[in-house]
């Protein structure tokens, strides 16, 4: 099990007795949304904000969300599901993952340590920023996911655009460097997240205990993905400079920072570290709400139960880029946290009194 859901979490970059009990998940909200202004320390302008984009979060004047999804029968292994959808993808994925991806991620490591140890490190000079391992495991991705309808709907990829250098004469050019930043509430929204950049770099900020994973600490080694052990300051140290140095590099950065999965779908609190690193280089922060993955893969299932493009459908909603010049830490995380919780449906959107910033 483990196994797979090392495989799951790669999709990205990636993606427990024995009964069978016919499985309906059913959200219920009928909450608006207030914030209290004491709930974290901010400055004025900060909480002037904060106001406004409550406003804007409570505009659902208290609706009542209802979803059920019926997902079918399902085998209960430990404490974990799988229902027919998610035996049939998890048989097809680890099937592409064991014959393709894993072996490309094996000799793509291979290589780079033969490359350091021969003059020159000509594997160094070709991939300097790994961007290799990332196609990879898109291709992988796409084998594993279109297939099934595993795709999110992408809306607001035109706000990216204020990203493209231009030159002299008005031709566009690549995209700047920027910290993405999402909500997390399912294993399905770092595979998810991957259709944003396709084939561009980017780097993910992960917790150093997912090393211990079998296949997936390989895959987010070979990767050049950032590392972080919270408990670990020189850790913190070291991360943070790595994140620094892939801004600095061209290379994009994608965080959920909340820290880890909500077990309720609802929008936790976010931490400051990689607010840090975007204002360490100036790099411009840019908000991803991720929609209904928690329908998809519920945190109970080993595998997506159903189709992202099946009611209600998955989507990632980017907003507009954020600056980071001339905003205090406090300041441009809850401008980034505003930003995500506005374009969440009510079900998502933060319970009462959640503060802004994790302390």
């Amino acid at each position: 099990m483990k196994y797979s859901a090392a495989i799951l979490l790669l999709s990205a970059s990636f993606a427990q007795g024995l009964s069978v009990v016919p499985e309906i998940a059913t959200h219920r909200s009928a909450l608006s949304v207030s914030l209290n202004p004491n709930n974290y320390k901010r400055s004025p302008r900060a909480a002037t904000t904060l106001r406004s984009a409550s406003a804007a979060i409570s505009a659902d004047g208290g609706r009542s969300d209802e979803f059920n999804v019926k997902y079918g029968p399902a085998i209960t292994l430990g404490k974990l599901k799988i229902n027919l959808f998610g035996a049939i993808f998890g048989f097809w994925e680890i099937f592409w993952g064991v014959f393709y991806w894993y072996p490309a991620m094996t000799l793509y490591g291979l290589s780079r340590w033969v490359s350091s140890k021969l003059p020159g490190d000509i594997m160094h000079k070709i991939d300097p920023f790994r961007r290799i391992p990332i196609n990879v495991a898109y291709v992988w991705g796409c084998l594993s996911m279109t297939i099934f309808g595993l795709w999110p709907v992408v809306e607001g990829r035109e706000n990216l655009e204020v990203l493209r250098e231009v030159d002299e004469n008005g031709k566009k050019g690549k995209l700047k460097p920027a910290m993405f930043v999402a909500n997390h509430s399912s294993w399905m929204d770092i595979p998810f997240v991957s259709r944003v950049f396709g084939f561009l770099n980017y780097k993910m900020i992960a917790k150093a205990e997912l090393q211990k994973v079998p296949i997936l600490g390989r895959a987010l080694q070979v990767g050049g993905h950032v590392l972080l052990d919270r408990t670990n300051r020189r850790s913190q140290m070291a991360a943070y400079k790595s994140g620094v140095q892939c801004l600095k590099d061209g290379v994009n950065l994608v965080t959920f920072p909340e820290g880890t999965r909500s077990k309720t779908a609802r929008l936790g609190s976010f931490k400051k570290g990689a607010f840090k690193m975007a204002q360490a280089v100036g790099a411009p922060v840019v908000p991803m709400s991720i929609v209904f993955a928690d329908k998809v893969q519920p945190l109970d299932y080993a595998f997506p139960a159903k189709s992202a493009r099946w009611s209600p459908r998955a989507v990632i909603k980017i907003g507009k880029p954020i600056l980071t010049e001339g905003k205090s830490d406090d300041e441009l995380l809850e401008e980034v946290w505003q930003a995500v919780a506005e374009k969440l449906p009510e079900y998502q959107k933060p319970a009462k009194d959640t503060p802004v910033g994790a302390q």
